[in-house]
């Protein structure tokens, strides 16, 4: 291999890695200025008297009314302090994207009046979307977290997993505009708090397969008590004072069914606080890697092996990041197109500041932490 060889870029020139580069770095500087009110963060590329790329389109002209609810209670139960996930999608091919949305929703500590569920926005062509959620039959109702979208059985038509705490979903899309719940069926309940998922072949056999990160141990039995002893406060607990679930990885048997695998990798001894995950080829060897975002927990890639344990399933650990002492989640930046706001969020304005400092030196590090306590983590590409 020459020696400035690196198997981050390779396969990006020069001009395409800076433009990517650039714009992570906008986005993010972006993101500190008008959602935390860090000023005098430059924001990369930008002209002068320019327009901002992107502008707010209100609910009355979209259509788009739906509003997550996170269920909050004096309890203060862990996974209330998420939010959830949401998926572009052209779910009935007609080269227009549709929206879904995931909601929080009944489980074992909520019990909603009337129920939360899930919606599918359908694409008007003309700027406005219409809410098909009922029709569709994707309405879900679970304590949702996030949603992976891929077309698992090879029709041609996109097919939707919902994370969830408790229990996760599979909608099969029937190709006329609904979907069928074959979770039983499929056997990708995955059971516990699953925090988001993604579908990709790891085994190169044509048919995408299912990792799904899983957060902690946790049930309503389980909720501790954190804050004050003394005053009876209550406040959020943290997520280190739980141990964490392993996360699950699903071979697809091409006849509608899953065999979780990975128990006989790294994924099964790996056993982090799994909070986000994106698939690629890292090291160019024609074979999917996986990289795991953590809380607490080192972040670390998965690699698949040599090719003769691929039928196996086997994954190794190839890097970890550095990571930091506190209960800071790690940081990365990885080339897919994603991007999802999760974790803790800052509540001191100069503990954000260096949130965001940390966060664009990613464009120069590629990988990073936060020295954020109780950080926001994020997963973003170009």
């Amino acid at each position: 291999m020459p020696k400035d060889h690196n198997p981050w870029v390779s396969g990006l020139s020069r001009r395409q890695f800076l433009a990517n580069l650039g714009l992570g770095g906008a986005l993010f500087a972006g993101i500190s200025r008008h959602l935390y009110g860090v000023a005098d963060t430059p924001v990369l590329g930008a002209q002068p008297g320019s327009q901002p790329p992107f502008e707010q389109i209100l609910a009355s002209t979209s259509g788009i009314t739906w509003v997550h609810r996170n269920a909050r209670s004096p309890e203060m139960y862990l996974p209330e302090t998420t939010g959830a996930g949401c998926a572009f999608l052209d779910y009935d091919n007609d080269g227009w994207m549709d929206i879904y949305l995931v909601n929080s929703g009944k489980c074992d500590f909520y019990d909603p009046k009337p129920p939360l569920r899930n919606a599918l926005y359908h694409n008007n062509r003309n700027g406005t979307f219409t809410d098909v959620t009922d029709k569709a039959g994707v309405a879900a109702g679970g304590y949702g977290m996030g949603v992976a979208v891929g077309d698992y059985d090879g029709d041609g038509f996109p097919d939707l997993y919902v994370t969830q705490y408790g229990r996760s979903i599979l909608y099969h899309n029937t190709g006329n505009g609904t979907f069928t719940d074959v979770t039983e069926k499929s056997g990708l309940a995955a059971p516990g708090w699953s925090s988001s998922a993604v579908w990709f072949d790891y085994d190169n056999d044509g048919r995408l397969d299912l990792f799904v990160c899983r957060f902690v141990d946790f049930d309503k039995s389980k909720n501790k008590f954190c804050g004050n002893a003394q005053t009876g406060d209550r406040y959020y607990c943290i997520p280190r004072v739980y141990d964490p679930a392993p996360s699950l990885l699903f071979h697809n048997n091409g006849d509608g069914t899953f065999t979780e695998v990975g128990h006989n990798s790294d994924i099964g001894k790996s056993m982090g606080k799994a909070w986000g995950v994106v698939a690629a080829d890292i090291n160019n060897d024609g074979l999917m890697d996986l990289f795991v975002a953590k809380t607490r927990w080192p972040t670390s890639f998965l690699s698949t092996a040599a090719r003769e344990n691929l039928k196996k399933s086997r994954f190794r650990r190839a890097w970890a990041t550095a990571w930091t002492a506190g209960p800071a989640p790690a940081l990365a930046w990885t080339p897919v197109i994603s991007i999802r706001t999760v974790g803790w969020i800052c509540s001191s304005p100069t503990w954000i500041r260096k949130c965001m400092l940390s966060i664009t030196t990613i464009t120069t590090r590629l990988l990073t932490t936060s020295p954020c306590p109780q950080a926001l983590a994020w997963s973003a590409a170009s």
